[in-house]
């Protein structure tokens, strides 16, 4: 079902960083949080309550194979507070024959820890740059008066900016699907 896990807001971690004003700015926290996510919740309290069976001894990850099947399962075991090994099973199918033969190959859990760095980098590094940036736009072009939300994003401004562009220039965009 996809992430169960998240890094909480400012105002989760600090009351006084919950205030959307530049002298809370840049909000660059110690550590990051993490917290369940509340429509997942249910879930990530079932796999927790798992993971501490005592005839659980290891467990494996059977996450996308990737970066954020990585991240996924690195901040759900985090906050549950697993200790035991892991290791990986790592698909590019979802045939019987590459279950069978993934399940033969597994890799231990060690092997995986530069790609969940990568991971949880690219979730850190995005959470500082929303958060800063949307709190600094915001408060900004809310400065005459009133709240506008200004949403900043890594992957949300440029395609903002692209699009503004698009719009500015009358430049015309053209998508061709392809059907296999």
């Amino acid at each position: 079902i996809g992430h169960l896990v998240e890094l909480c807001l400012p105002g989760e971690m600090d009351k006084k960083r919950g205030k959307w004003s530049f002298t809370n700015l840049p909000i660059i926290p110690d550590y990051f949080e993490l917290k369940p996510i509340e429509k997942t919740q249910a879930r990530f309290n079932l796999i927790k309550r798992l993971l501490k069976r005592s005839d659980v001894d290891e467990v494996i990850n059977a996450c996308d194979a990737g970066r954020e099947g990585e991240l996924i399962f690195h901040y759900l075991l985090k906050l549950a507070g697993n200790k035991k090994p892991t290791r990986r099973l790592w698909l590019q199918s979802m045939t019987a024959e590459a279950i069978r033969d993934g399940f033969a190959a597994l890799r231990a859990g060690a092997e995986m820890t530069p790609l969940a760095d990568a991971a949880v980098c690219r979730s850190e590094s995005d959470w500082l740059v929303g958060i800063n940036g949307t709190r600094a736009m915001t408060a900004f072009n809310s400065k005459g008066g009133g709240f506008q939300l200004t949403p900043v994003g890594r992957v949300q401004t440029p395609t903002l900016a692209i699009l503004a562009l698009i719009g500015t220039f009358g430049i015309s965009l053209i998508v061709i699907t392809m059907s296999s």
